[in-house]
């Protein structure tokens, strides 16, 4: 078997091969006792559309030949990937479709992208519908105007750490150029002892929305740094960021994926950390907190 083969196996099916079964589902995404480990409550997630896993508890995941790796204690990718055949021969597993040709992220195909100052009525309009201050979202996000398909179009772009931005309006949300973190300081050039982390950039600026209102049952009252993980993938670069904080405030998603990271990274800096969602216990998450959307 060789890798090409071995991530054509259903990743949910591998598994039960070995005696793993979900324990929730959730539209693509299955939920797991850990195989890698010991525990009581599940934090291994599979996402069957895409054939990949993440292990909240261990902050990694992948395709199948690293899960392998991770099995069988090695770094020998043969090692894995005897071990996946051996398991996998003569199970009849279903297969996953690879298509020859990964599709092309619609990124790949914006031109003339124009990076300028927050304006347009329109996302102006759009921040107000979530109930985010006009002059906070001036300050903190720009707008991105880009070409596709022959059409013309505008977002809200949010700058992360290497350059790239994350980009929203009502009917895309994406990233241009790299993925990364998003980290904002009180002071520029100084670090606070606190920081308060969010999932997403909205979150953050209904957050900065709710502290000038005056808030303060959601609200820190003390300076702090912010980040912006801009995706839960983003957890390793996240826990490795947070390291020279003395407080770490989780403003996460009242879900289960934000519960299992607000769970990891308490899990890597233990005392420091205060898992924030139980002030708004009743919304999903800051934005609709913000809004009064009860789930």
């Amino acid at each position: 078997m060789n890798i090409s083969e071995a991530k054509q196996v259903r990743i949910v099916d591998f598994l039960a091969q070995l005696g793993h079964h979900a324990q929730y589902v959730k539209s693509e995404q299955h939920w797991y006792l850990s195989p890698l480990r010991e525990e009581r409550t599940p934090s291994f997630k599979v996402n069957d559309r895409l054939n990949e896993w993440y292990d909240f508890g261990e902050a990694t995941g992948g395709d199948l030949v690293e899960l392998g790796k991770y099995l069988c204690r090695t770094e020998s990718v043969s090692e894995a990937l005897a071990y996946i055949e051996r398991h996998a021969t003569g199970a009849s597993l279903p297969r996953v479709r690879v298509p020859v040709t990964p599709p092309r992220p619609i990124e790949s195909d914006m031109k003339g992208l124009v990076i300028v100052p927050l304006r347009h009525h329109a996302l102006l309009s759009y921040l107000h519908s979530r109930r985010i201050d006009a002059d906070i979202g001036r300050m903190f996000c720009r707008e991105v105007h880009y070409e596709l398909r022959q059409r013309s179009y505008f977002a809200l772009a949010f700058g992360n750490i290497s350059g790239g931005y994350e980009v929203r309006n009502p009917y895309y949300k994406g990233c241009i150029k790299s993925k990364d973190i998003s980290v904002i300081q009180q002071s520029h050039g100084e670090v606070q002892k606190r920081v308060c982390v969010f999932e997403g950039f909205m979150d953050f600026l209904s957050y900065l929305t709710l502290k000038q209102a005056g808030d303060d049952t959601v609200c820190i009252d003390a300076p702090c740094d912010y980040l912006v993980m801009n995706s839960v993938s983003n957890l390793k670069k996240t826990l490795a960021h947070l390291q020279g904080y003395s407080s770490i405030h989780c403003y996460l998603d009242n879900d289960l994926a934000g519960q299992k990271t607000a769970e990891t990274i308490a899990g890597m800096y233990g005392g420091r950390v205060s898992d924030e969602a139980g002030r708004y216990t009743e919304y999903k998450d800051l934005n609709d907190y913000l809004r009064g959307k009860i789930r």
